[in-house]
């Protein structure tokens, strides 16, 4: 039989049974069932408690320090969120990051037990390119032999008698026609795709229905209300700030005129978009699930993963909302789904013009839909550097970066901006979280500042020391931060006042980074600024259901109320927040934190794990060395048993050769497995970019921030739960070809 990859996919069960066979093999062969490394002695039963703390407080073994520093930054984080400041000098603080530290650690070994049951477990999996069984996609044939005429009762032997079920109607032949229509095919090929994304858009269609005419945000009815010419942000007429993407606004701009054009109503148009964008959408997700069924994926994990897709309410709400960051997530799903084949096949792939033409393209795409965009694709390409690939494949593929970030952020704006009347935008957006730290130091004490620190900041930022010092809110940058940045004087002199600032006032700095990003690390906030009672603050996420039309848009457009539909769904997610334990996968802080911290952790483990079986297998070669003195006459005594020495020379050679392999390997595969996480991880650091993280009353919910982390989680999710059998692009691809 063929080997199936071991070690390809950062399995370190693969190494554990290979390095236990040949620790076997080394004391003999003939003890096969008693796997257990002499390097490794028996524990006495006595000291099982013991050893379990010992094992606890091992890093190699559990990695508490993850789950001790997510214990520790959420602790902070429902501090500031709740009063607006870290209490460092009060010990209920440390009392609170211990107790999240200790839940985070039991949670996460609990999970990744069962992340390596998913793995091992022996139910049906994937494999290359899903294949439902006969009886779920195809009608049985009728068979009208005398013997099967009556179906009424249907009877099978046993050792004990015959058993006979009564059935009127087989199940399988009662539903294989729904069978056959409405499941998902899970293949890598159009008309596949096509099928699965239509079962995904009959499962959105309640929401497409009852979200009539979409959901348009602020920001886009500004856009829109620029392409039609409205002096905005300081701009003259007919000029589009590229603060937001121009080609969103160009985009959003075309759809409002084609539905004028066609039904003298802007929101018209603005719905076939959102048709549009939500056919997009079903078609990316069908792709990724279909790229998931390539790994040895336990079968009804993906099962898991398409139900997700199809019922978590945040889905389908965001799939209708229109923003740019929706409008990039949807390129983004199929890039990253690139992304990870390209690692899968080692950068193989470059070789094909027609997929790195694609890949190149959808790139492009991200970065001209979301500022941020940009730097995450970049940055994901520049990793590739890490991976053990070809010299000239890594180096084409970093030139591919460049290239991007020469294009978008060179190029348009020197050369074709001024032909399309869009004026460059300014970097205040991409420094929210420094400038909000400096107005915490400004907000503590806006004395201590020297004369040269504060001319840098007021002749860089929109507002002065002074304003934003009165007009800080720990929760919103936007007071700070302003539209604009003057730029009288260079960066370098602003980045130099700001380090001045936070070498005076380090926990000014700190309280400032907690408060702005609570949102992302806590369960629990209220505001208490400003009001006699404190007003709760939603932590969970909060999709739009209505349009957030604001003066701009509403010229145009005039602000109709909330349809029957968007109350229906806002009140049905309502009822879900409000349900215990249900309402738990709808907390920002599960996905922004918890996961990634859990992903980390997981990655951690497994490259431990990995080295201590290798380690172990190298102590049993130098175990076998120690019996070399003892040879006579070609036999040895090891174990208690008498083996052949030339044995001995063969399994010690082999065991070598292949440590050295598994190291290789190991290294390789967990090297693939964090490339593949990638964009995952940087989607979720870039969250930390953000002018806020709190859903508050009146202000827009940050949940269109968190939509593509939630896209493409369940894809590092089935990263982690695949079996031994990596993606193989090749044989998938061939086999594709042969179906």
């Amino acid at each position: 039989m063929k080997d199936r990859g071991i070690g390809q996919s950062g399995d370190v069960l693969a190494v554990s049974r290979v390095s236990a066979d040949l620790a076997a093999g080394s004391r003999g062969g003939d003890n096969v069932g008693n796997r257990q490394s002499a390097s490794i002695p028996a524990e006495p039963a006595s000291m099982g408690i013991w050893s379990t703390f010992v094992n606890f407080l091992r890093p190699s073994k559990v990695g508490w320090l993850i789950p001790a520093v997510l214990g520790f930054m959420v602790a902070c984080s429902s501090q500031a969120a709740q009063f607006g400041w870290v209490p460092f000098d009060h010990v209920y603080l440390y009392l609170q990051a211990v107790c999240y530290a200790v839940l985070f650690a039991l949670l996460y070994m609990v999970a990744y037990r069962g992340v390596e049951f998913a793995r091992t477990h022996p139910f049906e999996r994937s494999g290359n390119g899903f294949k439902a069984s006969a009886a779920e996609n195809e009608v049985p044939a009728k068979n009208t032999s005398k013997n099967d005429t009556d179906n009424t009762n249907s009877a099978f032997s046993s050792e004990k008698g015959t058993v006979v079920i009564a059935s009127a109607v087989n199940p399988h032949k009662r539903f294989a026609a729904v069978r056959r229509y409405f499941h998902f095919r899970y293949v890598e090929r159009p008309a596949a795709i096509a099928a699965d994304a239509s079962i995904l858009l009959c499962c959105w269609l309640p929401y497409i229905i009852l979200l009539f005419p979409g959901v348009i945000h602020f920001d886009t009815g500004d856009q829109i209300a620029e392409y039609y010419g409205m002096p905005l942000y300081g701009m003259n007429a007919g000029k589009i700030w590229d603060h937001h993407p121009f080609l969103d606004t160009y985009v959003y701009g075309w759809f409002a005129s084609l539905g004028k054009a066609l039904f003298d109503n802007y929101n018209i148009g603005m719905y076939i978009y959102a048709l549009l964008q939500a056919v997009g959408f079903a078609f990316g997700i069908a792709w990724l699930l279909a790229y998931l069924s390539k790994s040895n994926l336990n079968r009804r994990m993906l099962y898991g993963l398409a139900a997700f897709f199809c019922f978590f309410p945040v889905v389908p709400m965001c799939v209708m909302s229109i923003a740019k960051d929706t409008t990039s997530a949807m390129f983004f799903v199929p890039w990253a789904v690139m992304y990870c084949k390209l690692v899968d096949s080692k950068l193989d792939l470059v070789r094909n013009p027609w997929f790195v033409t694609a890949f190149a393209l959808d790139g492009l795409l991200v970065a001209l839909t979301k500022k941020l965009g940009l730097y995450i694709v970049v940055l994901c390409l520049l990793a590739l550097l890490i991976g053990r690939f070809a010299a000239k494949l890594k180096a084409a593929l970093v030139a591919l970066a460049v290239v991007l970030f020469v294009i978008v952020d060179m190029a348009l704006p020197k050369f074709a901006y001024k032909h399309i009347n869009v004026v460059p935008g300014t970097p205040e957006a991409a420094l929210a979280l420094p400038i909000q730290m400096m107005a915490r130091a400004a907000y503590d004490d806006p004395y201590d500042i020297s004369e040269s620190d504060r001319e840098a900041v007021d002749g860089y930022l929109e507002y002065s020391w002074s304003e934003i010092s009165g007009d800080y809110d720990p929760w919103l940058a936007v007071p700070a931060i302003g539209w604009t940045v003057k730029g009288k004087v260079p960066i370098s002199r602003f980045a130099k006042a700001w380090l001045d600032v936070g070498l005076r006032h380090p926990d000014s700095y700190v309280q400032g980074f907690f408060c702005l990003e609570a949102g992302w690390m806590t369960f629990d906030a209220f505001s208490v600024k400003d009001q006699p009672i404190p007003k709760p603050v939603s932590v969970a996420m909060l999709p739009m259901t209505t349009s957030d039309t604001s003066y701009t848009y509403g010229v145009l457009q005039p602000h109709t109320p909330p349809t029957e539909g968007s109350e229906t769904v806002k009140q049905l997610y309502r009822t879900i927040l409000d349900t215990p334990g249900i309402n738990i996968p709808f907390f920002m802080a599960l996905w922004t934190s918890v996961l990634p911290g859990f992903v980390l952790y997981c990655l951690w483990r497994r490259r431990k794990e990995q080295r201590r079986e290798i380690l172990a297998l190298g102590r049993n070669n130098d175990n076998v060395d120690d019996h070399s003195d003892d040879r006579t006459n070609g036999l040895v005594q090891a174990d208690n048993k008498t083996v052949d020495s030339r044995r001995f020379d063969a399994v010690d050679l082999g065991n070598k050769r292949l440590a050295d392999d598994l190291m290789t390997r190991a290294v390789s595969s967990g090297r693939s497995l964090l490339l593949k996480c990638m964009p995952w991880l940087l989607t979720a650091a870039s969250l930390y970019v953000c002018a806020e993280s709190l859903s508050r009353p009146g202000r827009p919910s940050p949940t269109r921030f968190v939509f593509q982390l939630v896209l493409i989680t369940p894809m590092v999710i089935g990263f982690l739960c695949s079996g031994r059998e990596s993606h193989t692009s090749t044989g998938a691809d061939s086999a594709d070809s042969k179906r």
